[in-house]
């Protein structure tokens, strides 16, 4: 057991949002964590759902798609150390985008109310998120507005 505490203390600690937490802060967010198991090609939140929770990836990795037009746009691949749902988590609205296990993943999962007592006390961390979720809603509007490519023949 202690195995998984440190992991997950170290996950909290080598995460870029997480990063300007004090060792206080670190353990009262790890404190309030739940560990999550998913399979290949399971679910683990869907676009349209309510947003009510964060996770950080400890082991494994998820593709992050959305539906536009009928067809499926791959946003991103994350691995460990990444997190996501902080979009549907700030903003009060239903998930942006799915998230499919692309292997056996374990993450920390954050309930809504405490990811916001953290961000109440620790205002860079806000930020950082704040900054996080516009650079991805960027990237997104660039991927879903994209003209698609051909992949026939060479370009000159």
């Amino acid at each position: 057991m202690s195995e998984l505490s440190d992991s997950g203390l170290e996950t909290i600690s080598g995460s870029h949002l997480f990063k300007s937490l004090d060792q206080e802060g670190r353990a009262r967010l790890f404190a309030g964590a739940t560990t999550v198991t998913f399979e290949l090609g399971q679910v683990v939140v869907r676009e349209g759902d309510p947003g009510e929770a964060l996770y950080l990836i400890r082991k494994g990795q998820v593709e992050v798609s959305t539906i536009r037009e009928g067809k499926r746009i791959e946003l991103a691949r994350l691995g460990p150390g990444a997190c996501f749902g902080e979009v549907a988590l700030l903003s009060g609205r239903p998930r942006t985008a799915t998230v499919v296990a692309l292997e056996p993943c374990t993450m920390l999962c954050f309930p809504k109310q405490q990811i916001e007592e953290i961000l109440d006390a620790y205002p860079k961390v806000r930020k950082l998120l704040e900054s996080i979720v516009l650079g991805r809603a960027r990237d997104t509007i660039e991927k879903i507005t994209r003209p698609p490519t051909l992949s026939r023949g060479r370009e000159s």
